[in-house]
């Protein structure tokens, strides 16, 4: 795999930690985030319909499934994050795709990653795990740890699912940039409808008010992910996944410095584990 592939999707890691730490740094309603990050998509995607070329025919399938998962996806994750802490959810959700996807692409699609590569992705998604596992404190206020951890797996088998249809619609689309744009558009205009309808007033006031740190989370996050979605037609969408997870370890880094959160010593050793998967994917990917 090239440097500039790997540089590229770590910085993808890097916009996925930013905007989630700035959703942690808030202390409001999970559905107000996401509806707020929803609402960015389709304000600043909507145009864009009319500039970038539409995805192949092949690909329209792939994204109909993938705006599906999505929707409950979003639906998962916001009812893990009411009943537990991001320092317990995060970590599980995002530590546990990486190895999915490396099945799964080698059952369904045919992706045989190296040695090396495999070593890769099971020590980022191991040190992923660790990450968040290390030290978990339970919440204040919050039911029993237990049904956050069963959301959040949950919640990892649905980025696993849409991580796969995206690689593959992507591939066939002709357009990444186009797939992206429709895939955020509608997935975000579906979730944003919803969330603002059953969220009642008490959530449009919060989204309002919010309305700016939505804005900038909207592009972080979809200019992540079409960087993620770009270099899966280039390598093994199973390297990608992994790559873009450690956007865990710069989470942590960035709870620790600006959030005043523990880092420890095992998490340390966690971190080095999962830099140690990305120099592996590194040299053992294809060029």
């Amino acid at each position: 795999m090239t440097t500039l592939v790997v540089a590229l999707v770590l910085g993808s890691a890097v916009a996925h930690a930013s905007w989630n730490a700035l959703l942690k740094g808030k202390r409001g309603e999970p559905l107000a985030a996401s509806a707020g990050l929803s609402v960015a998509w389709v304000v600043f995607g909507a145009p864009l319909l009319f500039v970038v070329d539409a995805p192949a025919p092949a690909a329209w399938p792939y994204l109909a499934a993938s705006v599906a998962v999505h929707v409950v996806y979003f639906s998962l994750l916001i009812a893990a994050y009411r009943v537990a802490d991001l320092s317990l959810v995060y970590p599980i959700a995002r530590g546990t795709p990486p190895l999915l996807v490396a099945c799964a692409g080698w059952l369904f699609v045919g992706e045989v990653p190296s040695p090396l590569g495999i070593a890769g992705v099971v020590m980022i998604g191991l040190g992923v795990l660790g990450l968040g596992l290390v030290r978990v404190k339970p919440v204040e206020g919050k039911p029993s740890r237990g049904r956050g951890i069963a959301l959040a797996f949950a919640t990892a088998g649905f980025i696993a699912s849409y991580t796969l249809i995206d690689g593959l619609g992507v591939r066939l689309s002709g357009s990444p940039m186009g797939y992206v744009v429709w895939l955020t558009a509608v997935q975000g205009a579906i979730f944003a409808v919803g969330a603002l309808t059953y969220g009642g007033p008490s959530i449009r006031r919060e989204v309002w008010a919010r309305r700016k740190e939505g804005a900038l989370v909207g592009i972080l996050s979809a200019g992540g992910y079409a960087v993620a979605l770009w270099a899966m037609t280039l390598s093994p969408i199973a390297y990608i996944a992994a790559l873009r997870e450690t956007s865990v370890v710069f989470a942590a880094v960035l709870g620790a410095v600006f959030l005043k959160e523990s880092f420890g010593r095992l998490r340390v050793v966690a971190a080095i584990v999962v830099a140690a998967g990305v120099i592996a994917i590194h040299l053992g990917g294809p060029s």
